[in-house]
């Protein structure tokens, strides 16, 4: 394991995947993957640290390396923490304090100057996309983009009190995401779904009413979900937080939704799971016992699937962060799940 992803391991943010279990799968992980991704009954549940590949072209500079501290290519300042195994931007280097003047003090990079395809050839020998899908990663959604670089209680000022601003920059940061996702497409590696990463909400509620989200992020965010599937690429939306009431809008955007276990995935899964698959979580504490036994861990997958996996579109998104866990964790979400659709 290298330097980066063992800061990312202790932090708790990404599993462990050194030694990954052998599993017989009956068709390439890539495959039953696309039948979750379509809304169709899979072989099995996936899981889906160990069944994609995740990757992020050097090029983008979107941020810096996840694990590392440094400036985006619009100056916002990252800072790499620890003990949260998680970047911020420290309020004090905020470029635009004032969102009002995003025209002046957001620079659009000139993505027509940026060469995407440079390490390329590298990067095929570790894409390979032949077994596994390849998910890509557009980070800093348009709303979360605005609290890396202006003040939050002034963002909500200004979403309450400048509409028209808004929208004009909804749609121009709409514009030029589905510009960068042409250049990443079309340059860099073979990328099967690509994950629109936007945080919406705290651990309570959303941090915007539907009316409000619907009014100002819903039609530009939908510009890029539908410029992605024109590609024939797949929409993962990305969102933390407790926001069931955004839901509705996610089912119309994306193929997959990565949800917190705050949400209610039992009613949201009933509501809408003719049209998105949803990721499932397990109990954090339980997994960082140090003590858990391998019976606990094998409850856990079980309810989980139980509960979430009837007839498709769950997606297992826990592993844990040792080997003992993680290789529960997948051979019994393999052979369970299995089981139970067969």
């Amino acid at each position: 394991m290298d330097a980066n992803t063992e800061k990312l391991v202790k932090a708790g943010t990404v599993p462990m995947r050194a030694e990954l279990p052998k599993i017989d799968y009956p068709v390439p992980p890539r495959e039953n993957m696309k039948l979750i991704l379509e809304h169709k009954k899979p072989l099995w549940v996936p899981v889906m640290f160990a069944e994609n590949t995740f990757c992020q072209c050097p090029n983008d500079g979107e941020r810096p390396p996840l694990t590392e501290s440094g400036k985006d290519w619009f100056g916002a300042t990252w800072r790499f923490v620890d003990e949260a195994g998680a970047q911020m931007v420290p309020p004090e280097t905020h470029i635009c304090p004032d969102p009002a003047d995003w025209r002046e003090k957001l620079i659009f990079p000139d993505l027509d100057a940026i060469d995407f395809s440079k390490g390329r050839e590298e990067a095929l020998l570790q894409y390979d996309n032949s077994q596994k899908m390849n998910m890509y990663v557009m980070q800093n959604g348009m709303f979360e983009r605005l609290l890396d670089i202006a003040d939050s209680e002034e963002v909500f000022v200004w979403l309450a009190t400048e509409p028209e601003d808004v929208i004009e920059y909804a749609n121009a940061m709409a514009d030029y995401k589905i510009k960068l996702i042409d250049k990443v497409l079309d340059a860099w590696v073979p990328i099967d779904f690509v994950a629109i990463s936007d945080d919406w909400g705290t651990q309570r509620a959303p941090f915007m009413s539907p009316a409000m989200y619907e009014k100002y992020f819903f039609g530009p965010t939908k510009r890029l979900a539908d410029h992605i599937h024109s590609r024939g690429k797949y929409v993962n939306m990305h969102s933390c937080g407790k926001i069931d009431q955004l839901v509705p809008y996610i089912a119309q955007l994306a193929d997959l939704w990565e949800g917190q276990p705050m949400n209610d995935h039992a009613a949201l899964k009933k509501a809408h799971g003719d049209k998105l698959a949803f990721t499932i979580n397990l109990d954090g504490k339980l997994l960082e016992k140090p003590d858990v036994t391998e019976g606990e861990i094998v409850s856990a997958v079980r309810r989980a699937i139980d509960a979430y996996g009837e007839n498709g579109g769950m997606v297992m998104f826990s592993m844990g962060t040792n080997p003992f866990v993680t290789e529960i964790i997948m051979r019994e979400t393999f052979e369970y799940s299995r089981k139970k659709y067969a």
